[in-house]
């Protein structure tokens, strides 16, 4: 009832307030009548009623069987994948129904037909929107009878959206919202768990929502939990109200589910999603996933759409987009030219993608080509295929436009020679030209890019940064160039929008010392990067010697042993342990190569000591993974001169397909994907912008980089990946000694007027140790906690001051207290915030001193908890590994791992055991009943639930019967435990023993005391069935044939219509649905009984 009353309900209420038709079912459990539901039966998933009345609407020369035609179409997918079957009638919704025949009223061959009406003009009033909460979907033959999902929203009778709420205060809710979808549309990873739900009702799914009320999420058929994001925002800005009879206040940046109503649910929006906003695409590993836009590329390109049609020349209609790295700039293009194309009034624009890296060139072509096939411009004299006003996509590579290819960049920094272009004559100066610059920021091909804009001298130009524009010069020289007022951007969605939706992790960053001094490095610097340019012949000269000496010191075979020896430990203690990899930036191609070489030296040094350690200490994880850990080296060729050393590393990172292979999780299992071990890339250039590797955590940092390019590279380490908290810098170069100097900031007066971005850059991008008064604070929190619940000393307990008598006492207490579900579920928060903190700061040296010792207390409360209560909510898998490690150790050291594996509830012991983990009685009786109800769910509930339903009942019987008697209650659940180890009792069975949960789950149907007048009927119909499934399970992949399990559905059905016990009879479906779940949760035992 809180579910619905706190989440549901005003689910609902939002709803009907935009304009939804809603019915509301209210809580009252499940359904009876599907005529409730505008259905005739509860297995169909489509409203076609209301599907009738939308077609005919929008069609209204349709005739009834070319109606029929598209009814199946859209409703009956066959024997298709669910992906599958979403992505060809994600298509029918887009394009429409081609008909076989004609249309009968104008004579027009093959006419097709609208399924949903997208003309702006017509504003929704064609399409029906209709909202029901608790929509049974009938599931007959599989595990489950049926699903109810909490709510379903309906677009033209079509189910778009599957909303599943939870309480706030349950266990895990989001996650549990996202297993129940899991679930309906039969997409649980588990043998026994396939068949559960209706993937029907998923065919014609836009998106799913999770929500307990203060939080909701939305994500695909394909997402994955992590994927599930949030929608912060709302625009158009119209619909940040709501109308006026319904007046709510929204803050900014909110996460409540009434935002994300506003935001994805008006009817404008939604339709527009459908159209513009969905896209199916290949990732690099082969799999098909289906995607749909972000709030803010959502937002992005509205207001470049306003703007485009707005603008009275291409000076108004050009501007800045400033999304932060990560947040999936190319995904925006790519929904722009969607919009753009189904857009009346632009639908004529030639689009001009420009973009200056190979890396960024293979990015954006490859999303680009999922709305339009592009053309590539790769040299000066494919711009006249653009003399055209032709309404096409294309690539524009200025990077190979460049005359001077065979040199490489190294060479040219090293000369001092700045590439010169010549200038490009005028090629069309339509104003229907959208030019779309992809890192605006950047310096590099500037003057390339100024040739291009003089190439289209009216065309509207729109750049894309993701990187904070942070000093005057780089403000003004990026508006002018987007003819942008300073400061002022089409959009803008920062690094910390990103972090607070979850779309990217934080970055924290360690600054290393290392025994090497660099003289003056910070006046060294600022004089390269300041004047480099700008001086004469001479001083470039200076300048240039100091520069190549400094390199040379950077490669020194001594200082990369000894920062490789620091990199490794780094990396194998607080990254590899969790399943991370790395990348290591260099100065030159020299040291990327050096350190490549080192490292694997190390690599093997390491395994070699970690393979002759024999006693507790031995860690196999690690040794498995050391076993196939490599580095290798990302380079260009340094020409005809190249070392031997270097050329080799080349080859064997092409051979080894190493960039590939390093995206990849680590796989010590299968001996055939061993290159997966490649867990350190060790660059110079390359891959340090545009490399998106979601299992990258950490970059090591030993090369002089600055402004733009610090913050390209650092963002490689921002990107999401299931248990990565956050990103690493390890700095050994001195760049995070002075943060300001790094970013350009050169003068007092710079900063003051760039407060309000570094700071928020700062928040971003943290020194490590700043984070150690904030895991004090967690700490403290946990403290804080027990002491408002009740357990004063509960600091002394962590630091394990206290008295063991008085232990006991306490951990007996904490049980007590989390047996509230609202309490354990903030008690879960705490202790998972507090890990995260542990796990970021886990070799410092004052972690190790002052958390570790509380991190195992609360471990081995975390344990007891679990095991008191038998469930998993506070069970620790999703702590990282080194952490679960520290604890589990902790555990072992206690003699817990031996505990757990002896303690059964049938054991001798099992009493013993009791009664030293617990001083009362009423903490013993707590303990037993949890244990017993645990064993009865785990081993009855699925494989005899007739059994399960007599002890639970029993248990709640002597819990009622016993209250506050706890000393006799103990007594009262021992001899239950001692009943529900004997099991049944064979010679009293009226059929054999493998053959009871089905003779007892048939009697539990049974009403007017027919178990005893109906014995002889319903112990041949036990029989007839059992022969039934005996027949039909020994037959290969049986669950996996569909006429074979139709075939036993409808011989168990026909036995029991046919059985002469009336009150089964009536109930032939409901049983057989629960006979086949039966037969399929004990179909192992059912074989072993056959042999």
């Amino acid at each position: 009832m809180a579910e619905y009353l706190n989440v549901e309900k005003p689910f609902l209420d939002k709803l009907r307030q935009i304009g939804w038709v809603v019915y509301d079912n209210g809580a009252g459990g499940v359904p009876e009548n599907p005529a409730e539901s505008f259905r005739t039966s509860f297995k169909e998933v489509i409203l076609k009623e209301k599907f009738e009345l939308a077609i005919k609407t929008l069609n209204p020369w349709i005739t009834n069987e070319q109606f029929n035609y598209c009814f199946d179409k859209i409703s009956e997918q066959g024997h298709k994948d669910l992906l599958t079957a979403n992505k060809d009638i994600f298509n029918l919704l887009i394009k429409g129904i081609t008909l076989p025949g004609k249309n009968e009223q104008t004579g027009i061959d093959n006419p097709t037909v609208i399924l949903v009406d997208f003309v702006e003009e017509n504003k929704n009033k064609n399409n029906s929107f209709i909202a029901i909460n608790q929509f049974r979907v009938d599931t007959p033959n599989r595990a489950k009878k049926c699903i109810v999902p909490d709510i379903v929203c309906f677009v033209n009778g079509m189910p778009f959206v599957v909303i599943e709420c939870k309480d706030l205060y349950a266990p895990g809710p989001l996650s549990e919202s996202f297993r129940q979808i899991e679930r309906y549309s039969n997409q649980r990873e588990d043998f026994f768990s396939k068949d559960e739900g209706e993937e029907k009702l998923f065919h014609t799914n836009l998106f799913s929502v999770i929500t307990h009320g203060l939080e909701a999420r939305f994500g695909t058929i394909c997402s994955e939990f992590d994927y599930f994001l949030k929608w912060v925002d709302i625009f158009p800005e119209e619909y940040r109200t709501i109308p006026p009879d319904y007046s709510i206040e929204i803050e900014p940046n909110s996460q409540r589910q009434e935002v994300l109503i506003l935001g994805m649910f008006n009817h404008e929006i939604l339709i527009d999603i459908l159209k513009n906003f969905s896209l199916f695409m290949l990732l690099k590993s082969g799999q098909e996933i289906k995607i749909i836009c972000r709030y803010q590329q959502y937002r992005a390109v509205r207001k470049m759409v306003d703007r485009l049609r707005d603008g009275t020349d291409f000076k108004q209609r050009s501007g800045v987009i400033w999304h932060t790295q990560g947040s999936g700039k190319s995904l925006t293009m790519a929904f722009l030219v969607r919009k753009m194309r189904s857009t009346f009034d632009l639908k004529d624009y030639k689009i001009l993608m420009v973009v200056d890296r190979i890396d960024l060139e293979d990015q954006l072509t490859e999303t680009a080509e999922l709305v339009e096939r592009t053309n590539a411009i790769e040299t000066k004299q494919d711009l006249v295929l653009l003399e055209n006003n032709t309404n096409n996509l294309n690539m524009v590579m200025l990077h190979k436009f460049t005359e001077n290819q065979q040199i490489t960049s190294e060479t040219l920094l090293r000369l001092g020679v700045i590439p010169r272009y010549t200038e490009f004559p005028l090629i069309n100066k339509s104003e229907r030209i959208l030019i779309l610059v992809d890192e605006a920021h950047r310096s590099q091909g500037n003057e390339m890019g100024k040739n291009l804009f003089l190439a289209f001298p009216k065309a509207t130009r729109i750049g894309f940064t993701g990187t904070p524009l942070i000093t005057e010069r780089h403000k003004k020289q990026t508006a002018e160039r987007f003819y942008q007022v300073k400061d002022q951007y089409i959009d803008t969605y920062k690094m910390n929008d990103a972090v607070a939706d979850g779309a990217t992790v934080d970055i924290k960053y360690i600054g290393k010392k290392t025994s090497d001094k660099i003289t003056d490095k910070e006046v060294f610097d600022l004089e390269y990067e300041q004047t480099f340019k700008h001086r004469t012949e001479e001083e470039r000269q200076e300048i240039q010697k100091r520069y190549g000496t400094m390199i040379a010191f950077l490669e020194s075979k001594s200082r990369i042993i000894d920062i490789s020896k620091d990199i490794l430990e780094h990396y194998i203690n607080d990254i590899l342990s969790n399943g991370f990899k790395a990348q290591v930036v260099s100065s030159s191609i020299i040291a990327a190569v050096r350190y490549k070489i080192v490292l694997n030296e190390l690599i093997a040094e390491r395994l070699q000591q970690e393979d002759a350690i024999t006693d507790e200490n031995r860690n196999e994880i690690l040794i498995s993974r050391l076993k196939i850990l490599k580095a290798h080296a990302i380079v260009s060729g340094t020409g005809t001169n190249e070392e031997d050393y270097i050329t080799a590393a080349r080859k064997e990172a092409k051979e080894d397909d190493a960039i590939n292979n390093f995206k990849k999780d680590f796989d010590t299992i299968d001996p055939d994907k061993k290159l997966t071990g490649i867990g350190i890339l060790c660059v110079c250039d390359k891959l340090i912008t545009g490399f998106d590797a979601p299992i990258e955590q950490v970059m090591y940092l030993d090369k002089n980089l600055r402004e733009h390019d610090l913050l390209q590279a650092i963002a490689r380490v921002n990107r999401t990946k299931k248990g990565k908290m956050h990103g690493l810098v390890v700095d050994y170069f001195g760049i995070t000694k002075n943060l300001n100097l790094a970013l350009g900031i050169y003068t007092d007066q710079e900063a003051t007027d760039n407060k309000a971005t570094l700071d928020e850059f700062k928040e971003y991008f943290k020194d490590i140790n700043d984070e150690i008064p904030e895991l004090e604070l967690r700490y403290n929190k946990i403290i804080q906690f027990f002491i408002a619940n009740g357990i004063p000393d509960f600091e002394d307990f962590l630091q394990q001051k206290t008295a063991v008598n008085r232990e006991i006492s306490l951990v007996e207490k904490v049980i007590e207290i989390v047996g509230d579900l609202k309490l354990r579920a903030e008690f879960d928060i705490l202790v998972k915030n507090y890990f995260d903190r542990l796990d970021l700061l886990f070799s410092e040296a004052e972690t190790q001193r002052k958390y570790w010792i509380p991190a195992k207390r609360i471990g081995y409360l975390l344990w007891r908890i679990q095991y008191h209560y038998r469930d998993a909510p506070l069970d620790i898998g999703w702590a990282s590994e080194k952490v679960r490690r520290l604890i589990d150790k902790h555990l072992e050291s206690m003699g817990i791992k031996q505990y757990i594996d002896e303690v059964s509830i049938f054991s001798d012991n099992f009493p013993i055991k009791i009664n030293s983990l617990y001083g009362n009685s009423k903490s013993k009786a707590s303990a037993m009943e949890h244990a017993l109800r645990g064993h009865i769910k785990v081993s009855l509930q699925n494989s005899d639930p007739a059994m399960y339903r007599k002890f639970d009942d029993r248990i709640n019987d002597l819990i009622i019967k016993y209250q506050n008697n706890w000393d006799q209650l103990v007594v009262e659940l021992e001899e239950l435990r001692k009943e529900i180890a004997d099991g049944r009792n064979e010679l009293e069975l009226k059929v054999p023993i493998y053959q009871a949960p089905f003779f007892d789950l048939i009697g539990l149907a049974c009403e007017n005391n027919e178990q005893k007048t109906k014995e002889t009927e319903l112990i041949k119909l036990s029989n007839e069935i059992m022969a039934a499934i005996f027949e039909s399970i020994v037959i290969s992949d049986f669950w996996s044939k569909a006429d074979e399990t139709l075939k036993l559905t409808g011989k168990i059905e026909q036995l029991i219509r046919f059985s002469g016990v009336p009150s089964i009879e009536a109930k032939d479906k409901e049983i057989t649905s629960d006979i086949l779940k039966l037969t399929k949760n004990n179909h192992v035992e059912i074989l072993r009984c056959l042999k």
